[in-house]
């Protein structure tokens, strides 16, 4: 009787493990793919019109709220390729029904509907389109590469704290 417990108990032990590692739906697959810092490049009259520029080499973290979760909070830092200038805007992302909405701190709605994610070259990278959420019109592409993932995040955001420090301290135009 002591045998048939022990099985049972190990079975029900095994089915639970089974099913905590299967569980995650594609949403939340997205967003633990999306979780951490992306650079590349963004393109399109979004940034011509934020910005006054059409091309930026881009900087964009996506922190995930928790291990299962469908979103998060990030960043966004665009370099003004031929000025050096750089802006930085915070957002909330969430993926529902396979899109991406970034809501930014500065008022503008993105989604994010055609993209892809694929590994090249032992990284992950993430390209597509960003449409404005309220008239669905195309902004910008962008092509960006996983540089860090959630594991190296203390480590990555000391090293850019030092970094941004140091360029404001030597007059780099912060807008």
């Amino acid at each position: 009787m002591k045998k048939i417990y022990t099985y049972t108990k190990l079975m029900l032990i095994a089915i639970v493990a089974m099913t905590a590692f299967t569980g995650c739906d594609s949403d939340t697959s997205l967003a633990m793919d999306l979780d951490g810092v992306w650079q590349g490049v963004i393109v399109g009259n979004y940034y011509s019109y934020r910005r006054g520029s059409n091309d930026f080499d881009t900087e964009m973290m996506f922190r995930q709220r928790g291990v299962f979760s469908n979103g998060g909070t990030g960043y966004e830092i665009d370099r003004n390729i031929g000025t050096g200038r750089y802006t930085k805007n915070y957002f909330d992302w969430s993926v529902r029904n396979g899109r991406i909405y970034l809501d930014y701190d500065d008022g503008y709605r993105v989604i994010i509907r055609d993209y892809e994610t694929y590994w090249m070259g032992g990284h992950m990278h993430f390209r597509g389109y960003f449409d404005n959420y309220d008239t669905g019109e195309q902004m910008a592409s962008f092509n960006l590469v996983k540089v860090e993932s959630s594991s190296d995040y203390y480590d990555y955001y000391y090293k850019k704290q030092q970094e941004t420090e140091l360029n404001d301290t030597i007059g780099v135009m912060k807008n």
